[in-house]
């Protein structure tokens, strides 16, 4: 029987407390082996922006994982081709990890809809299956054109049905904390954390190394 591993990639800078929320309300959903944190070494999407460094970012996400058995980061995109696409992040692992793995990756909403403007985006539905986290006030009729464009049909419940070799997408009844890591940085500049945002070592580690222009203490 195949395990069913969930992808969760991003900048996580820095990681904090909802990313590890919605990979573990996915993982219970969907009954996944494991999720696989996975930072990006050069985000598209960020290119012109400061970012802190991959060796950071991912001793962060390594840090944060501890938290969890089920929790496990790759350094995958730091050994791949700059800069970072989604689709060839999955290629890799899957060549990498066996055909005794059954994909899922993992994605908030917004980046969801905007899904179209990546690379390769129809071939990334057939290479994985998507567990989507939604929010609140979000344009359902935005999904079902989205849903439609993409050749997707039975979309009124929480799992859409793939069609022409595209799986299945998935989406999460519980709704994860809304957190960005842009407040989060922000924050941390003003030297006001709130409580339960970051991990607590990942906020020792941050004081370490001076990052986002907190001093040690």
């Amino acid at each position: 029987m195949k395990q069913k591993v969930g992808i969760l990639g991003g900048t996580f800078d820095p990681v904090h407390t909802s990313h590890l929320e919605l990979a573990e309300a996915a993982r219970k959903e969907y009954g996944l082996t494991k999720i696989l944190f996975i930072p990006a070494a050069v985000p598209p999407h960020k290119r012109g922006s400061k970012v802190t460094s991959f060796e950071h970012r991912l001793r962060m996400l390594e840090i944060a994982c501890e938290s969890s058995v089920f929790f496990e980061c790759s350094s995958i995109e730091g050994e791949l081709p700059r800069p970072s696409y989604t689709v060839d992040t999955l290629k890799a692992l899957q060549s990498g990890m066996g055909k005794e793995y059954t994909f899922y990756f993992i994605i908030g909403v917004d980046a969801f809809l905007d899904i179209p403007t990546w690379k390769s985006y129809r071939e990334i539905v057939q290479l994985v299956s998507l567990i989507v986290s939604k929010r609140e006030g979000i344009d359902e009729k935005e999904l079902a054109n989205l849903a439609h464009s993409l050749g997707y049909k039975n979309t009124n419940g929480s799992v859409w049905i793939g069609s022409k070799g595209s799986r299945d997408i998935c989406f999460l009844k519980k709704t994860p904390a809304d957190i960005s890591s842009t407040s989060i940085r922000q924050t941390i500049r003003d030297n006001q954390i709130t409580s339960g945002t970051i991990p607590g070592k990942v906020i020792e580690y941050i004081k370490t190394h001076n990052l986002y222009a907190i001093h040690a203490v």
